[in-house]
């Protein structure tokens, strides 16, 4: 079964490589009030009080509060039923990345096209089920990995094409993608 602390390190190694848990100045999601910051990833504007909580502590001792902070609200049992750890961690980093809905729905959307027209097709709505964790540990592994990160830029390319503005980011949301 996956395993939580391969998929957080992953994670990790894109939100924070160097593990520094630093106050960074970050964009502030809509309606948010600015300036906002993040640690880790965790942004002061979609995360207030979480934020605040993990800002009070000193620098050295935030990574635990980190660790626990996304194992809390981003984590779930069914990235642990996933047989594969290389498709849990992109998994559970999309979710982090870009929601669980659009995480699930590119796994659902994957595994779609590697079953092919005459292959059982799932509903791709974003919901996590049974039938959708059993196909991924049914799949092969590598090929999986591949359709999901092919879905994955397939949705940031989308995100960009709807609103332009946001294509700044383009290149290193695919080049997280692509990992």
């Amino acid at each position: 079964m996956a395993n939580w602390s391969t998929a957080y390190d992953w994670m990790m190694d894109n939100e924070d490589p160097e593990r520094q848990c630093a106050q960074l100045q970050d964009a502030c999601p809509g309606g948010a009030a600015g300036p906002c910051y993040s640690i880790s990833g965790i942004n002061s504007g979609v995360w207030p009080e979480e934020y605040a909580a993990i800002a009070e502590l000193l620098q050295a001792e935030r990574e635990p509060h980190v660790r626990q902070f996304y194992e809390e609200h981003f984590w779930n049992s069914w990235y642990a039923q996933l047989v594969s750890d290389e498709l849990a961690k992109r998994v559970f980093d999309f979710t982090v990345n870009g929601g669980s809905g659009p995480s699930v729905v590119c796994l659902q959307q994957a595994l779609n096209v590697l079953a092919g027209p005459d292959g059982a097709q799932l509903v791709d709505d974003g919901d996590w089920s049974m039938m959708t964790v059993d196909a991924a540990n049914s799949a092969d592994p590598t090929a999986l990995v591949a359709a999901f990160q092919e879905r994955r830029c397939a949705y940031y390319r989308a995100i960009a094409a709807a609103n332009p503005s946001l294509a700044i980011y383009l290149e290193a949301w695919t080049a997280r993608a692509e990992k």
